[in-house]
């Protein structure tokens, strides 16, 4: 068995800690993805990204914020969380997100995850997709 350096469990330590990461806990699942990339934003590879999961309880909770790319370092900002969102009404916030980011067709991206019946099958779905850093899997 391969012992984890220092420097993996700081690593591992300040990952678990990351307000932009969905933890998927025991039952839970993806739901939808999705990706708003401004042409204007493209030189800096800017997205603003939408992650929902599927909770237990049959709500959804969701991370959204801005990324994009710096001198080769991906930044990360302006997180919101909604740990309780009903699906009902994820149609209407992200059709509110196209109008106010005027995201045109060309410039938005959803994958509908919900077709997946475990969520190893999301996860080889994603890889595929080249969607998912496997860093961030446990």
């Amino acid at each position: 068995m391969k012992k984890k350096s220092k420097k993996s469990k700081q690593k591992i330590s300040s990952l678990e800690h990351d307000p932009y990461l969905m933890r998927i806990n025991e039952g839970e699942k993806l739901y939808k993805l999705f990706f708003f990339r401004p042409i204007a934003g493209r030189q800096n590879h800017f997205e603003y990204r939408m992650m929902t999961k599927e909770k237990t309880n049959g709500m959804l909770e969701m991370v959204s914020y801005n990324f994009k790319i710096v001198d080769g370092v991906p930044q990360k900002s302006s997180i919101m969380r909604a740990p309780e969102i009903p699906k009902e009404s994820l149609d209407e916030i992200v059709q509110g997100m196209v109008r106010t980011t005027n995201t045109s067709p060309e410039e938005f991206e959803e994958l509908d995850l919900s077709q997946f019946e475990t969520l190893e099958e999301q996860v080889e779905f994603l890889k595929k997709k080249n969607k998912v850093d496997t860093m961030y899997i446990s």
